[in-house]
């Protein structure tokens, strides 16, 4: 059964506080604002897969106990409670059976950001360049992932976050208080981009930190052999949980700025090329989109979400067209 739903909910968002540490009066939060907030409040994450949690929640949970569902009988055995049995069958049958209920859960959230090196390509630094302003592929990402934050911590959730570049820089793991939303928010704002990626790596690590299925929230630009990517996600896969990827591209990495003549630096190794758009133009687009599709078949293939994203479009807009289709399904 599908659980994703998009539900409206008429009472306001919680305001964010203002108060920084020491009594200080904190500015509005750089990745997610009031007015972002009542924008956000009607939309609803909910889990597509069976997860599992230590709390009562909204999700379907794998444990079986006493809730509003059925899900099957079984028959009594010595030490089962006795209010389980069903009597109208026992009626029937002249057998003791116990019913089993599908027990909903809260669902645990690990949203993962790629705060390498690559993830700083745009933003003030390259407004020079750059025929309009822009914002980089990490303060993209940061938007996206205080957002997605905001809406489990509202709906009753847990979240939690990761960050890397080679390996993971910093964690938080899953809460469910508008405190440790907060949290959140310091660390997103405090980050800035690391060194070389390895996000096959930082996978495997990440791994390792959780031991219950949830929900794995990967965002990057995915500049990573694919194949190395796909392994280490499998083993979030192989353990039920349910995968999402943003895939974070800048607009002049999906197509190249339309300048006469530019140096291509590699920002994790320095290399530089030069070249002028127009030239590579056509090769560039061609292994661009094998690239592409080579993730969207990969993620396809083991039924994870797969969301192309471009800094060209608003990270709220971006987020609202994905929470629509998800609960369109």
């Amino acid at each position: 059964m599908d659980l994703s739903r998009i539900k409206s909910r008429q009472s306001s968002p919680p305001p964010l506080p203002t108060a920084g540490r020491g009594g200080a009066q904190h500015p509005e939060w750089k990745y997610l604002s009031h007015a972002e907030l009542m924008g956000l409040k009607n939309l609803l994450f909910a889990a597509r897969l069976i997860v599992e949690g230590a709390y009562a929640g909204r999700h379907r949970s794998p444990y079986k106990g006493s809730a509003a569902e059925f899900v099957d009988y079984r028959e009594y055995y010595p030490g089962d409670e006795i209010r389980t049995i069903d009597w109208k069958a026992f009626a029937r049958t002249d057998r003791y059976f116990v019913k089993l209920f599908e027990r909903e859960t809260d669902m645990a959230c690990h949203v993962v950001v790629d705060r390498s090196a690559s993830m700083g390509y745009g933003g003030k630094a390259f407004n020079a360049f750059f025929p309009t302003k822009e914002i980089s592929k990490l303060d993209y990402a940061s938007y996206l992932a205080a957002a997605i934050a905001y809406l489990l911590v509202k709906q009753g959730d847990r979240v939690g976050l990761t960050l890397f570049d080679e390996k993971i820089t910093a964690n938080i793991p899953a809460g469910s208080t508008f405190p440790h939303l907060y949290g959140i928010l310091n660390l997103l704002e405090r980050q800035k981009p690391g060194r070389k990626t390895s996000v096959a790596r930082a996978l495997h690590d990440v791994f390792a930190l959780h031991k219950r299925r949830g929900m794995l929230i990967l965002i990057s630009d995915l500049l990573d052999d694919p194949v190395s990517v796909f392994q280490s996600l499998d083993m979030f896969r192989h353990r039920r949980f349910e995968v999402v990827l943003f895939h974070v591209l800048h607009r002049y990495e999906l197509t190249l700025p339309p300048l006469d003549s530019v140096n291509f630096i590699d920002a994790e190794n320095g290399e530089v090329l030069t070249a002028r758009p127009e030239d590579i133009g056509t090769s560039y687009e061609r292994e661009l989109r094998a690239y592409l599709d080579a993730m969207a078949a990969g993620a396809r293939a083991r039924g994870i979400e797969y969301n192309l994203v471009s800094t060209a479009m608003p990270y709220a807009a971006a987020l609202q067209k994905y929470l629509l289709h998800r609960g369109a399904r």
